[in-house]
């Protein structure tokens, strides 16, 4: 995960009030995730989780 700039080649979808780009190839795989803040013992952010473990 990065925060760069969506390209014309990513699909923009808003998670939990968030904007997130995804390349286009990885959509389908990313489909159910959602975008959650954790804090564990190395370190807090931003994560992606779901039924699928892809990613």
């Amino acid at each position: 995960m990065s925060l760069d700039e969506a390209t014309e080649e990513d699909t923009v979808e808003t998670i939990n009030g968030v904007q997130v780009a995804f390349e286009k190839s990885i959509v389908e795989q990313t489909a159910e995730l959602t975008l959650d803040f954790q804090e564990t013992p190395e370190g807090s952010g931003l994560v992606m989780v779901g039924a699928n473990e892809c990613c």
